[in-house]
């Protein structure tokens, strides 16, 4: 169904409600926080003893840029079907739409305030329609699937401590599984005997509201097994995108990072990016710096006369130039095609 401008205009008041005082502080304290831990990294990156390394850089060659900055392109591209693939069973949207709310949220994901989160908000609801509630569902079941992927990737790390042909059958059988386990639950709730099952637990009170039906919905998009394994397959090839990312910095910078490093690295560095409450820009950075020298990718297998962790944290800071010139830009094209295209009207809700 579609909700009247009215109704709409209810629904924005969670995004216009005022922060508080404190929250706020907090916040900018993180964020500066964020800068500082950032602006040492670089200082670390341009001392006078790391001359060598940052030549390389300059030796990069224009296919190993393009590869960083297409792997960049596609990770928003990725991101982006992912999300068109969730919401798809309820509300029809165009794909293209929905790549260019993700790279404008993307970019905004450096800043803190969690603007990235409020764009996605402010974009959908205003401009295709979709009840605040619904969206919130909408992210809470991206979130529900991006686990059921990173739970088996992590078991399989832990268990075999190297990417090989038993880490990559457990982790591919434990992310379908999971898929389809949270997809079969979610089945179990949706609709009206979901309903009924949930008002046992928590009152029909609360499942009566208007409020509970827009949330509810979320269970529609997580029982639909096809979406849900089409979008982890996005996912997937996501993670991989980051990984590639720090194997061909580690090329370029002629470091000895293995694949299973390189899939660490990656990894961390969209974990901390996501869950970062002040923003991802210098918060990923510091963090991945700092795991990659709890397992000792940034000692023990760095030959000495590399100069300890220093490569990695160069190789770090290659990786977030390319991404952010990158995400720029596609934040630009973002902002001009939703400008150009109208909004959806028609949905299945």
């Amino acid at each position: 169904m579609n909700d009247s401008p009215n109704n709409n205009d209810n629904n924005d008041k969670p995004l216009l409600a005022k922060r508080s005082p404190w929250m706020v502080v907090i916040q900018i304290i993180g964020f500066l926080g964020s800068i500082s831990a950032l602006g040492w990294a670089v200082s670390v990156a341009l001392r006078q003893e790391n001359r060598e390394q940052l030549a390389k850089l300059s030796q990069a060659s224009p296919g190993e840029l393009f590869m960083l900055m297409g792997l960049a392109t596609i990770s928003v591209g990725f991101n982006g079907m992912l999300f068109w693939i969730i919401i798809n069973p309820v509300h029809k949207l165009r794909p293209t739409d929905v790549i260019a709310t993700n790279a404008i949220s993307t970019l905004l994901a450096y800043l803190p305030f969690k603007l990235s989160i409020v764009s996605r908000f402010v974009i959908h609801n205003r401009r295709d329609k979709i009840p605040v509630l619904t969206i919130g569902a909408w992210i809470v079941a991206v979130t529900l699937l991006m686990l059921a992927v990173f739970g088996p990737i992590t078991l399989a790390s832990l268990w075999q401590k190297e990417i090989n042909t038993s880490w990559i059958a457990v982790s591919a059988i434990g992310i379908l599984a999971s898929t389809i386990l949270g997809s079969l639950i979610a089945k179990q709730l949706e609709g009206d005997k979901g309903t009924r099952r949930v008002a046992k637990l928590l009152g029909e009170k609360l499942t009566s509201t208007d409020s509970y039906g827009r949330f509810h919905i979320g269970f529609e998009m997580l029982a639909n097994t096809r979406s849900a394994i089409i979008g982890n397959v996005f996912r997937v090839l996501d993670i991989l995108s980051f990984a590639l990312r720090f194997y061909v910095a580690a090329i370029v910078l002629d470091l000895p990072i293995s694949g299973t490093d390189s899939l660490l690295l990656g990894a961390t560095y969209f974990l901390i990016g996501m869950a970062s409450p002040v923003g991802m820009l210098g918060t990923r950075e510091a963090g991945t710096i700092a795991i990659a020298s709890m397992v000792g990718i940034s000692s023990a297998a760095l030959a000495e006369d590399q100069g300890g962790e220093t490569p990695i944290i160069i190789a770090v800071l290659f990786v977030t130039a390319i991404e952010a010139i990158v995400n720029l830009a596609c934040a630009g094209f973002g902002i001009a095609w939703l400008r150009l295209r109208p909004g959806l009207s028609t949905n299945t809700e």
